[in-house]
């Protein structure tokens, strides 16, 4: 970000962040002083890893970068050539905090696997254990000491947003109990972790999140899926009827479902699955068939009873990621195996809400695991010289020269090349079921056969891969690039985005002055889209055009932990149907949404429901179309609209949104529960009075409650710095309809005053008669930030140090 321009730095961030990837496989390799072979093509398998690339090309490439700087903390911890413990635990602890800091709960989550390495490795490495447990304790007090302190302020923004004071899962007992469906939504169900191995066979994206209009590629798995679906079409006649009543289903469905009419049944989960969370994943699994076959031939290397390649220690560091896969593999089947309800009862645990994420571990420990099989594959074969027999007598000698484990081996690899071609004859010849699966789940009759068919091809493409591993040991890199390439190949969206951001009608009027409304085009802004024929094209809106453009949305695009506060707010206006639109209105009142995006059969019932009535205004009527020069959209970034007088969808005006900033004679200081029952009340007018929370009260009392209070106007308007100038005829209290939060500050005329909560959740100010310059400016402190600047400074210090001195005074054995 600092070298490059916003553009550039999104068009490398994936293939450099994948690249670091690589980079710290290889380190982490060179460390454990392994052959150049080794290190390079483990670093290919780690950079070009599914796993990884999926998630940067969905946009979260700063885990890959998180996972990048634990291969190094963990390659310092084995570091032969740093020989002060101190230095060793202070550059693992910085990266170790970079982590956290990338990463997050990702980071978080890995952190805790370098803590138990080092103890691992300290405890194993030496004949002293007395000895070892002393420099585990120096070393990790050194290490957790500079992790925190480089992490300080992330951290403290991490708990203060994400924890504290979030309407996410508590740790009472029956609070995580009730979330537990919740949260373990995103679950790696068990048979779906042959993703691993063979890529795509459950497809690739979701359809709403690929450019290609082939639906082969369709993602057709079950993760992120309602429990209750999986409930309902369970064979336990008890269990249906459980989850039809846990949905609130009437007692005659409860019934059938309870019942044996299995055409019936299917009727009634049809119309369940329309209404519940289906698929949804934004990755991939796939480690690559060489690298997890080279996984499984190191773990199997250590474990031989004579003839290992590898050193005692090397085979405790083996069989130590070996057992941290299968840990992390079992973590990540979440709701679907045993384990994670485990680790669902330690300290705040409820708040990762995604047992998939387990996954991150898995692929570091499969990585390391596949550099322990090459290096085990070149010290027993790669550095031996070249048999001058020829290649037909060397083959039927083979059965009386190689050991009982290489026999073992290849007997093993010609179980899983048999079982792989059963699987794949057997899927051929079960078409037809597949695909009848796949109608019933949501694809349609043409999507159907395409998945079906490309599933099975994977498989077989699985086979021609595995077939290579096995025998081609000469072409390793070329088999590893090519393998993993192919799987990476359809995450990459290619798009000018020039086009996708070019402007229409709607963003070219919301764009003018911004910060003077708000746009909406949900009932309830976490909830379905008023209008469907909207629904892609405004959440394309949401996530890019608003962005780019500075425009403000009542929206919200994610929130898995959303403040109690907001949650307290956003809940008084739930809308679950059409007699519920007055409270709607009432929202986009209170929070100054002056424009609305819906379909023309809204226009009635709002000005008919709406209060006050008659308050909805047709800016404009158009038609969604697909943009100048586009045959075909591949996604809504090729969708606009068109003004149209006789369009079906429109841009409405709420000419009663209270205005961004407002001047009130009329105040009244109430507690929350009490602000909360007048925002819904009908009674309640907020355009003649506003409510100050009890928590920042106000001395001042009304003066005239009907006097005219004056105008205010917002003359510089940024996201942490706004600047207002009022008129006040009497004494006022003025209403910013921004929400309030920590560390906001105001100034009347350059004098410090008090930030008031305003109507529950916005800002506020008291302001005397007169002409006044306000000034609101959000201003954490940054002592914690210049810690953790420092911090970094001295690390780039002490890894220069390292440097100059491993190169200028090698040590014994560098």
């Amino acid at each position: 970000m600092a070298l490059l321009s916003p553009e550039h730095h999104l068009k490398f961030y994936v293939p450099l962040s994948s690249f670091f990837l690589g980079f710290g496989a290889w380190f982490f390799f060179r460390q454990m002083r392994f052959s150049n072979m080794a290190c390079v093509l483990g670093g290919l398998g780690a950079g070009l890893n599914m796993h990884y690339f999926s998630n940067a090309c969905w946009g979260l490439g700063q885990w890959t970068v998180s996972s990048a700087m634990i291969l190094i903390a963990l390659g310092l911890i084995v570091s032969p050539y740093i020989e002060r413990l101190w230095i060793k635990g202070v550059l693992a602890g910085l990266c170790t905090g970079m982590a956290v800091m990338e990463g997050i709960d990702v980071g978080a989550i890995l952190s805790i696997y370098v803590g138990v390495f080092l103890i691992f490795w300290f405890l194993s490495i030496g004949p002293d254990p007395a000895k070892g447990a002393r420099k585990l304790l120096f070393v990790g007090v050194v290490l957790v000491l500079s992790a925190v302190l480089i992490a300080l302020s992330t951290i403290y923004t991490l708990v203060g947003t994400q924890i504290k004071g979030t309407a996410s899962v508590g740790q009472a007992e029956s609070e995580k109990r009730d979330a537990w469906d919740r949260n373990t939504q995103f679950s790696i169900p068990k048979l779906e972790s042959l993703r691993v191995i063979i890529p795509g066979l459950f497809g690739y994206r979701l359809d709403m999140y690929t450019t290609s209009t082939n639906p082969s590629t369709y993602y057709w798995g079950r993760v992120a899926e309602d429990p209750h679906i999986e409930e309902m079409e369970s064979n336990d006649p008890q269990e249906r009827s459980t989850a039809a009543a846990s949905l609130g289903l009437p007692e005659q469905v409860q019934s059938i479902m309870a019942g044996n009419d299995r055409t019936e049944q299917e009727g009634i989960i049809d119309k369940v699955k329309g209404m519940l969370q289906r698929r949804h994943t934004g990755n991939g699994e796939y480690a690559g068939v060489l690298v997890c076959l080279l996984a499984v031939f190191g773990a199997a290397s250590a474990l031989r009873k004579s003839g290992s390649p590898f050193s005692v220690c090397e085979r405790r560091t083996v069989l130590f990621w070996g057992g941290a896969a299968l840990f992390s593999l079992l973590a990540a089947w979440g709701r679907h195996g045993f384990v994670y309800s485990f680790i669902y009862q330690l300290p705040l645990t409820a708040n990762f809400r995604n047992p998939q994420k387990y996954m991150h571990p898995f692929n570091i420990s499969l990585m390391i695991l596949s550099g322990c099989g090459l290096e085990a594959l070149s010290r027993q074969y790669l550095t031996k010289p070249a048999r001058t027999e020829s290649f037909l007598t060397q083959i039927l000698a083979w059965g009386k020269r190689v050991s009982s484990f290489e026999k073992r081996w290849a007997f093993g690899c010609l179980m899983i090349l048999s079982a792989a071609l059963v699987g794949w004859f057997i899927l051929k010849g079960s078409q037809a079921k597949l695909v009848n699966h796949l109608l019933h789940n949501g694809f349609d009759e043409t999507a159907a056969p395409q998945i079906a068919r490309f599933c099975a091809s994977q498989v077989g493409w699985f086979i021609i891969y595995l077939t290579l591993s096995v025998s081609a040991c000469a072409l390793l890199g070329v088999i590893i690039i090519c393998d993993l390439s192919r799987a990476d190949i359809p995450w990459i969206r290619c798009y000018n985005y020039k086009e996708k951001f070019s402007m229409n009608p709607v963003v070219d009027l919301l764009r003018r002055e911004p910060w003077e409304h708000r746009v909406n085009s949900r009932t309830w802004p976490a909830g379905g889209y008023m209008t469907p024929s909207l629904s892609g094209l405004c959440h394309w809106w949401l996530e890019n055009d608003y962005p780019v453009n500075d425009i403000q949305s009542l929206e919200i695009d994610q929130a898995p932990r959303m403040p109690i506060l907001d949650s307290s707010y956003l809940n008084l206006f739930g809308v679950s149907s059409e007699r519920d639109i007055p409270r709607a209105v009432r929202l986009w009142q209170l929070t100054n949404t002056r424009y609305l995006l819906a379909g023309t059969d809204w226009e009635g019932p709002l000005n008919q429901l709406g209060q006050p009535p008659n308050s909805f205004q047709t800016v404009m009527r158009m038609n969604v179309v697909p943009k100048p020069g586009i045959v075909q959209p591949e996604d809504s970034g090729d969708l606009t609209v068109q003004t149209n007088g006789a369009g079906n969808v429109a841009l409405y005006e709420f000419t009663h949104a209270l205005p961004r900033a407002r001047l009130y004679s009329d105040w009244k200081t109430v507690d929350d529960s009490k602000a909360l029952q007048m925002l819904g009340s009908p009674e309640f007018d907020p355009e003649k009075t506003v409510l100050v929370a009890g928590d920042t009260p106000l001395t001042q009392v009304p003066v005239n409650a009907a006097a005219d209070p004056g105008s205010v106007k917002i003359s510089h308007y940024q996201s942490k710095d706004l600047v207002l100038e009022a008129d006040a005829k009497t004494p006022a209290v003025l209403l910013l309809n921004d929400r309030t939060g920590d560390f906001w500050n105001v100034w009347v005329d350059q004098q410090p005053a008090a930030v008031l909560r305003c109507n529950y959740i916005m800002r506020g100010v008291f302001v005397p008669p007169g002409h006044h310059i306000i000034e609101f400016r959000f201003q954490p402190s940054l002592t914690l930030f210049y810690v953790s600047v420092a911090t970094f400074g001295l690390g780039i210090l002490l890894a220069g140090f390292v440097l100059v001195t491993q190169f200028s005074f090698p040590h014994g054995g560098s």
